[in-house]
C-alpha cells in the first residue's frame, strides 16, 4: 500500500464534506417526506369532500328547480260587500270581487295563484315564467291575456277577454280558449266552449249584478257573495225561475225584497239572516 494515498484520502473527504452537507439540506428527510405525504392526503380528502358537497348541492338545486315548489304563500281575503285591486310583483293586475279568497304563491320558475273561492279578473304582464291560476283541480295557463275566473259551488268558469289561455285538469288535455270564449270546468271534466256578454261578465267591477234570463238558483249564489247569511232555494222548481235586470251589488237586500213583485216567490227571513225563497205557484 502506498503510504501517500492513505494520507491523501482523509483530506479529500474533508474537501467534499461541505458539498455533502449542502446536498442533504436540499433533499427532505424521511420524516419531512412522511409529513408532506400526510398533509397531501388530507388536502385530497378535503377536496373530494368539497366536490361531493358541491355536486350534491347542485343535484338538490336541480331537483328543486324541476319540482318548482312554493317557497312562500300569501292569502288575500276580500270582505263581503267590498272589492279589491292587487298589483302582483311582476306588475300583473288582479281585480277581486266580494267574498273572494286568493292565494298568491312564490315559486322558482313559475307565477302561480290559487283562486280558493270567488271571482277574479287577471291582466297579465308578459314574462319568461308561465302565469297559472288553479282552482278546484282546474288549471288556467295564461298565454298573454286578460281573463276572468269564477270559482264556487257551480264549478270553475273561465272567460277570456283578450288573448288566449289553456284550460286543463287531471283528466283532460289542455284546451285553448280565445278572446270572447268561456267554459265551465271541473276536476274531472271540461264543458263545451261558449260565447259570453262582456258587459254582463264584468258588471261586478262596477258594483252591478247584470242578469239576462238567469236561473234563480244561479242568482242566489251570486247574491250570496255580497251578504253574510246565505240565501237558499226551497226546491228545484223555484230554482228554475228566471230573472233579468241590473241590480246594485251594494243593495242585494233590496233585490231580495223586490223578488215577490217580479217572480212568483215568497221570501222568508230567519232570525240569523238566512233567506229562503219558495215558489208560490
Amino acid at each position: 500500500m502506498n503510504p501517500d494515498n492513505s494520507r491523501k484520502k482523509p483530506a479529500a473527504q474533508d474537501a467534499l464534506q461541505p458539498f455533502a452537507d449542502a446536498l442533504r439540506e436540499q433533499v427532505p428527510s424521511r420524516e419531512a417526506l412522511l409529513s408532506e405525504a400526510k398533509a397531501f392526503s388530507q388536502r385530497r380528502r378535503k377536496t373530494r369532500t368539497a366536490l361531493g358537497t358541491g355536486l350534491l348541492t347542485l343535484a338538490l338545486l336541480g331537483a328543486v328547480w324541476k319540482v318548482d315548489p312554493a317557497w312562500q304563500t300569501e292569502d288575500v281575503w276580500v270582505a263581503k260587500g267590498t272589492r279589491q285591486q292587487l298589483q302582483l310583483r311582476d306588475g300583473s293586475q288582479v281585480a277581486l270581487d266580494s267574498g273572494t279568497h286568493l292565494r298568491i304563491e312564490r315559486r322558482l320558475r313559475s307565477r302561480q295563484l290559487e283562486l280558493v273561492e270567488g271571482k277574479a279578473l287577471f291582466s297579465v304582464v308578459h314574462a319568461d315564467t308561465p302565469f297559472i291560476v288553479r282552482s278546484q283541480g282546474v288549471s288556467v295557463r295564461d298565454i298573454g291575456t286578460v281573463f276572468s275566473v269564477r270559482s264556487d259551488q257551480r264549478g270553475v268558469d273561465v272567460a277570456v277577454l283578450e288573448g288566449v289561455v289553456e284550460v286543463s285538469n287531471v283528466r283532460s288535455p289542455a284546451l285553448r280558449l280565445a278572446a270572447g270564449q268561456q267554459l265551465r270546468a271541473f276536476a274531472e271534466r271540461i264543458d263545451r266552449v261558449q260565447g259570453f256578454n262582456q258587459a254582463q261578465l264584468t258588471a261586478w267591477q262596477h258594483g252591478k249584478l247584470r242578469l239576462d234570463g238567469t236561473p234563480l238558483k244561479d242568482v242566489v249564489v251570486d247574491v250570496g257573495r255580497y251578504r253574510q247569511a246565505p240565501v237558499r232555494i226551497a226546491d228545484a222548481s223555484t230554482g228554475e225561475l228566471r230573472l233579468s235586470g241590473e241590480f246594485d251589488t251594494d243593495s242585494v237586500e233590496s233585490l231580495l225584497n223586490l223578488l215577490p213583485s217580479i217572480l212568483p216567490v215568497a221570501v222568508q227571513r230567519a232570525p240569523d239572516g238566512t233567506v229562503t225563497l219558495s215558489r208560490t205557484r
